[in-house]
């Protein structure tokens, strides 16, 4: 799946809620999943850890889509300059 075609889904799915939330709290929602994420992978449990992985992405995607931002262009444009994204 091409991160264009995720990051739709999860905007479909979830832009409403989202947006309503507001970037900050959803922000907050996204460093609670990387805390899960970390205690997954520091307890060496890998089946949570396959699951927080997930919720760490989607989380990401969410915000993306808050901030209109297309996660696919700016990883091609990283792969290709690293640390050089284009302003907007």
């Amino acid at each position: 799946m091409e991160i264009s075609a995720l990051q739709k889904i999860v905007r479909d799915r979830y832009f409403e809620n989202d947006s309503k939330r507001g970037i900050y709290h959803t922000a907050l929602w996204f460093h609670e999943e990387v805390g899960e994420l970390s205690s997954a992978i520091a307890s060496g449990n890998i089946e949570n850890a396959k699951e927080e992985f997930a919720d760490v992405l989607m989380w990401l995607l969410t915000m993306a889509n808050i901030m209109n931002i297309d996660m696919e262009e700016i990883i091609t444009t990283y792969l290709n300059n690293p640390g050089k994204l284009p302003a907007k």
